[in-house]
């Protein structure tokens, strides 16, 4: 153990102290991981990608920081910077069994890994295996606390960790950008909630939540198996090229992204199946609203309700705008969401009733482009099959990224114990068309497909 001095010490985040009471209240914060699998083709020099693991932990303080969540020692709620210490890095050799792929293989290691887990108090938050099927084709497999690593930063550590081997591969220095540490913007963020301009944030949030509710819609059925307990289901769409080129054609044609075309969607789809005109999405963002923290490794992710009011609006164009007009005031007045829920518990209830399911909507935008995790012949990511039922703890997941191709990519993962496929295929298949309908026919009436 450290000495005291060698020991920095900062406030939790925002984002850590909901961590922390979700923790004492039963959640168990070592299954809270951040698990990544890349493919590498061309030569690996062990060596050099050991050291690079051991850089980027030096490089980054949260994946050497551990939380005192309020009921150790003297019952205060801080984050502790320890010194530098190895990461765990083993290395294994796969042989294919009979009918076994490679591609199976590797999309197996990246299920095993989503089953471990990663206690808080051990440091480093981060372990590395490298499986070899030969000398070269490998799976480098990478295990982090979502404590320390949330998706941004994932895109980051790839970057870095493919700088740094490359760099002592060619024995040169790494070149990267300066990066804050995670604890100044904890720091930051307490220092800020307490100022004038939060407190003006926290009147508006208040005002355009009043009378509202978060969506959280009704399960099919209740009972039997708790709600999250075991293998999930999922109900996958595709939104094709051509109609994602007319996504982003409608919402450059009145200065929005493609994001506000999808929140559009969302909300109508709420609508329809709440029978509610305003019900909120609870949307994943990055919250890295300080640039100056957009190199930084951290647990910076929240989530942020996003109220659009459907009252008024005739025709899809004017839903979108809406829409836009919501992502927009919510950027620009950003507080997190623990803030938000003690705030205003009316409008989060709906959580909180046993008949509800718990929704959380994500378009995932990567922070670092493929090009820059290069550090062999070809490295690309390992991603999950479909029909891979995996436990999401009770949320509802409606995930969504955009593919190479141009298109877009929809999961919809749920408790079948909860909700119906056929109703989970619906609401995919509504969505989809939704999508279709505002960016191909902005200026038809909206209810009309409702």
């Amino acid at each position: 153990m450290p000495d005291a001095e060698e020991v920095a010490r900062y406030p939790l985040s925002a984002q850590l102290t909901m961590c922390c009471n979700n923790e004492r209240d039963g959640f168990d914060m070592s299954k809270f991981i951040a698990p990544m699998a890349l493919r590498i083709r061309g030569a690996v020099d062990s060596s050099a990608l050991r050291s690079a693991l051991d850089d980027v932990v030096s490089r980054h303080e949260s994946l050497r920081t551990v939380l005192a969540c309020g009921c150790e020692d003297d019952g205060t709620a801080y984050q502790s910077v320890l010194p530098p210490a190895p990461v765990p890095f083993t290395e294994h050799v796969l042989v294919p069994g009979p009918g076994e792929t490679r591609e199976d293989i590797a999309e197996e290691l990246l299920v095993k890994l989503h089953a471990q887990t990663m206690p808080r108090t051990l440091t480093p938050l981060l372990r590395a295996e490298l499986h070899r099927f030969d000398d070269r084709d490998a799976v480098l497999t990478i295990l982090s606390s979502h404590l320390a690593v949330d998706a941004w930063s994932a895109g980051l550590l790839r970057r870095d960790l493919a700088a740094c081997y490359r760099a002592h591969a060619r024995g040169e220095a790494a070149e990267l950008p300066p990066a804050r540490q995670y604890g100044e913007y904890a720091a930051q963020q307490q220092a800020g909630l307490a100022g004038d301009k939060a407190r003006e944030a926290r009147d508006l949030w208040s005002a355009r939540l009043a009378g509202g509710q978060v969506f959280a819609p009704a399960a099919d059925q209740v009972g039997g198996a708790a709600p999250g307990a075991g293998a999930y289901g999922n109900a996958g769409f595709d939104l094709d090229p051509q109609v994602m080129d007319a996504v982003r054609a409608m919402a450059r044609s009145v200065r929005s992204t493609p994001w506000h075309v999808l929140v559009a969607a969302g909300a109508l789809l709420a609508a329809r199946v709440t029978g509610v005109p305003d019900a909120a999405l609870m949307t994943q963002t990055a919250a890295r609203d300080d640039r100056e923290f957009h190199d930084t490794v951290g647990f910076f992710a929240d989530v942020l309700p996003l109220r659009v009011d459907l009252s008024g609006c005739v025709t899809y164009r004017d839903v979108l705008l809406r829409a836009r007009g919501t992502c927009l005031d919510a950027s620009r007045n950003p507080l997190p969401n623990r803030v938000l829920e003690l705030d205003n518990p009316e409008f989060m209830r709906p959580r909180a009733q046993p008949e509800n399911m718990l929704f959380l909507f994500n378009y995932a935008r990567p922070a670092v482009a493929d090009e820059d995790i290069q550090f062999a012949e070809h490295v690309e990511h390992v991603t999950m099959r479909q029909d891979v039922p995996l436990d999401r703890g009770g949320f509802c997941i409606w995930g969504m990224w955009d593919l190479p191709s141009g298109g877009l990519r929809g999961l919809f993962e749920y408790s079948p114990d909860r909700l119906k496929d056929s109703t989970a295929e619906r609401w995919t298949a509504d969505f989809a068309a939704l999508v279709s309908h505002i960016a191909t026919h902005p200026d038809r009436p909206w209810a009309d497909g409702v």
